[in-house]
């Protein structure tokens, strides 16, 4: 059984890797890039303990550095950069994708093979080569769907996955079931926003779309506004898609929840109980 996530100490290298990607984008001046690295990498020092979870730190620096440069999104030209990117290999590759749940899933989480830190080749040779899942609860997750239809909330990840989740959101809608799209309330790295499904044109295929009412890495209930909460405590799926949320919801007792995710780095696929790279679709707290 997969185990929550938990942090190593190499953790600390990554997050120095983003805190000089993040201010680079952020801006050109060297006076601003310097303090705002200081104040990241003081952020790290005070944060980084064996409890602590990567992506909460990686959010409290994002909006340090974004506070210091004053540039509210220093992700904005590589989303975009990205998200055209990823819409052109989806034309390439949804073709061979059939058009059951099985094929669906693996098609949506092929998406998620994007990363800061991974070479372009390599990262297109893993979505190019299909997502196998290494890991699948999916017999669970239909034993679910069987059930009366209610309402599924999909988190989504990363702005260029939003074509690669709309055939699978499209597929759960036609079982009955209401599927919400949530997306971030403002910019946090790459992941997708409402205005991003605008820009894209993939806003009206998606909707219902909903956003969290927080800017972060992943989903930390204590911060999302009043309206999602109830959002989320209605849910009767949430399907939380990449690391991310992986690392913020995985510790949560929920069985409700089905992370679904390319496993890109050693801790995670520690937790996930599978090689490095891995795809994979799964519950942590399942009541079997």
């Amino acid at each position: 059984m997969p185990r929550p996530y938990k942090i190593f100490p190499q953790c600390r290298a990554c997050l120095e890797l983003l805190v000089d990607l993040a201010v680079g984008l952020a801006t050109a001046d060297p006076a601003l890039q310097e303090k705002a690295r200081r104040q990241a990498l003081a952020i790290i020092e005070e944060d980084f303990h064996p409890e602590a979870i990567s992506a909460v730190i990686a959010n409290r620096f994002h909006l340090a550095i974004q506070e210091i440069t004053g540039n509210p999104d220093p992700f904005l030209a590589r989303k975009q950069a990205e998200t055209a990117e990823l819409a052109a290999l989806f034309r390439q590759l949804s073709p061979a994708f059939n058009d059951d749940l099985e094929s669906l899933l693996q098609l949506a989480v092929t998406g998620n093979a994007i990363d800061f830190f991974r070479d372009k080749t390599e990262v297109q040779r893993d979505m190019r080569a299909g997502a196998v899942l290494r890991l699948s609860h999916l017999p669970r997750f239909r034993q679910i769907l069987q059930k009366p239809p209610g309402l599924i909330l999909y988190l989504a990840d990363n702005a260029g996955e939003q074509f690669f989740d709309e055939p699978l959101v499209s597929h759960l809608r036609t079982s009955g079931w209401q599927v919400v799209y949530a997306v971030k309330a403002g910019p946090i790295q790459n992941d997708v926003t409402r205005e991003d499904l605008t820009a894209s044109g993939m806003e009206e295929r998606l909707q219902p779309v909903a956003d969290t009412g927080a800017r972060t890495v992943g989903l930390l209930l204590d911060e999302i506004s009043p309206a999602f909460r109830e959002l989320y405590d209605a849910a009767d799926i949430i399907i939380a898609k990449g690391m991310g949320h992986f690392e913020t919801m995985s510790r949560l007792a929920d069985p409700r929840l089905f992370f679904l995710l390319q496993a890109k780095c050693a801790p995670v696929a520690a937790a996930l109980k599978v090689p490095e790279g891995s795809f994979v679709f799964c519950q942590t707290n399942a009541p079997y």
